[in-house]
C-alpha cells in the first residue's frame, strides 16, 4: 500500500518556509482555542498572517484537489485501517516538536501553566513508581537505625552512696516512674521496742498528770544509769577500731568504707552522750530552782512561786556547765559556739558580700 509504504520509510519531511509559518499559526490559533485564552494580538496577528497567506493556500487547494482526485476516499479508508501504532508513532516523532520562543516566568498566567502541565508528556508508571519508592526505603532504614541505637544497651552509671542516713537518696533523673500504683497499703512492719524506756509504760498510772509522768521518767532514767557507763566503753573501742584500720600500710577500698562507718557511728553516739547530759543538767536546774522556790515560800519570804521558762533553763544549764569546765574545755566550746554563730550569719548575709569576708 503506498501510505504504510511511505510512513514505514525512515525519511523526516522538510517543508518549506511559508508553509512552516502557516503550520504554526494554524497550531498556535487551535492551542489558545483549547486554552480558552484569547487575545487582541492574537487575533491581529492571525489576520495579517491570513492575508499574506491566501495566495499560498490557492495554490495548496489546487494541490490537494489534484491529490483527492488520484486517491479517492474508498482506497484511503482501508490503508488507514492497516496503518499500525509504531509507524504512526515513528511518523510522530520524524515531524518533530513545534518549537515557541522562551517566555519568562513571570508572564506565564496560572491558566496557561496549567494548561501547559497537563499537556506536558506524563513520566512512564514505572518510574514514577521507583521515585516513590525510594524515600520511602530511605525512611525506613533511618527509623530502623534509630531504633537500634536507641535499644543499644549503655554502660551502667555508678550512683555515689549518699553521706548519711539523713541526706535524700541519689537517683537518675532519666529513672522511669513506675506505673504501679499502691492502692492498698501493706501492714507496717512491727518494731522491737525496749518497754523500760516506753512513754506508754512510762506514763502507766500517771492518770494524765505530767509532774507524775515526769517523775517516772525521772525513775527510769535513775534505774538505767549504769547504759550510759556502756555508751562511754563502746565509744572507746570503736575508735581503737578506727585507728587500727588507720594504720595499715595498704588499706583497701572496703577499709576506707569501714573507717567512713565507724567514724559516723562515733559522732552520731557522741551526740547522743551530750544530748542526754544536756537533758540531765537541765533537769538539775529545774529541779534545784523548784526547791529553791519551796523553801522560800516556807519561810514566808514568797507567796506565789515562779516558774522557769524555758529559754531560763537552758541559759542557766549553760553557765553552769561553763562553770565546771576546764580551761581547755571552755576554750574548744567557745571556739564551737563562735564557728556556729558565724555560720548562721552568713547565712542570712548577701550572696555578693560572702566572697568579701
Amino acid at each position: 500500500m503506498p501510505i504504510s509504504s511511505k510512513l514505514n520509510q525512515r525519511v523526516r519531511a522538510r517543508l518549506e518556509e511559508d508553509e512552516f509559518e502557516h503550520f504554526s499559526d494554524e497550531s498556535a490559533s487551535v492551542a489558545a482555542l483549547d486554552d480558552g485564552v484569547s487575545g487582541e494580538e492574537e487575533e491581529e496577528e492571525d489576520e495579517h498572517d491570513d492575508d499574506s497567506d491566501e495566495d499560498d493556500e490557492g495554490e495548496d487547494e489546487d494541490e490537494d484537489e489534484d491529490e483527492e482526485a488520484e486517491d479517492s476516499p474508498s482506497d484511503i479508508n482501508p490503508s488507514l485501517n492497516t496503518i499500525s501504532f509504531g509507524a504512526l508513532a515513528k511518523a510522530q516523532a520524524s515531524l518533530g516538536k513545534r518549537k515557541r520562543p522562551a517566555t519568562p516566568t513571570t508572564d506565564i498566567s496560572p491558566k496557561r501553566s496549567k494548561v501547559a502541565s497537563r499537556h506536558s508528556p506524563a513520566p512512564s508508571a514505572s518510574s514514577s513508581i521507583e521515585e516513590e519508592q525510594e524515600p520511602e526505603q530511605e525512611q525506613h532504614i533511618s527509623e530502623f537505625q534509630k531504633h537500634l541505637n536507641a535499644n543499644a544497651k549503655k554502660p551502667p552509671q555508678k550512683l555515689t552512696h549518699r553521706t548519711s542516713k539523713h541526706a535524700p537518696t541519689i537517683q537518675s533523673s532519666r529513672h522511669a516512674v513506675t506505673r504501679k500504683r499502691t492502692i492498698i497499703e501493706p501492714p507496717a512492719i512491727p518494731k522491737s521496742r525496749d518497754p523500760r524506756f516506753d512513754s506508754v509504760v512510762l506514763n502507766h498510772g500517771t492518770n494524765g498528770n505530767p509532774s507524775i509522768a515526769t517523775n517516772a521518767a525521772i525513775h527510769a532514767t535513775k534505774n538505767y544509769a549504769f547504759l550510759n557507763s556502756y555508751r562511754t566503753d563502746e565509744i572507746a573501742q570503736l575508735r581503737k577500731q578506727v585507728s587500727a584500720l588507720q594504720s595499715k600500710k595498704q588499706k583497701t577500698e572496703r577499709d576506707e568504707r569501714e573507717i567512713v562507718r565507724l567514724k559516723r557511728q562515733i559522732t552520731s553516739m557522741n551526740d547522743r552522750q551530750r544530748t542526754f547530759e544536756r537533758k540531765e543538767m537541765e533537769r538539775e536546774v529545774l529541779v534545784q530552782h523548784r526547791r529553791k522556790e519551796r523553801e522560800l515560800i516556807r519561810e514566808g519570804k514568797k507567796s506565789q512561786p515562779y516558774f522557769l521558762k524555758k529559754g531560763e533553763v537552758k541559759r542557766e544549764a549553760v553557765t553552769k556547765r561553763f562553770t565546771e569546765m576546764s580551761a581547755k574545755e571552755k576554750q574548744r566550746a567557745l571556739e564551737r559556739r563562735r564557728k556556729k554563730v558565724a555560720g548562721k550569719e552568713k547565712k542570712e548575709m548577701p550572696w555578693g558580700r560572702r566572697g568579701m569576708e
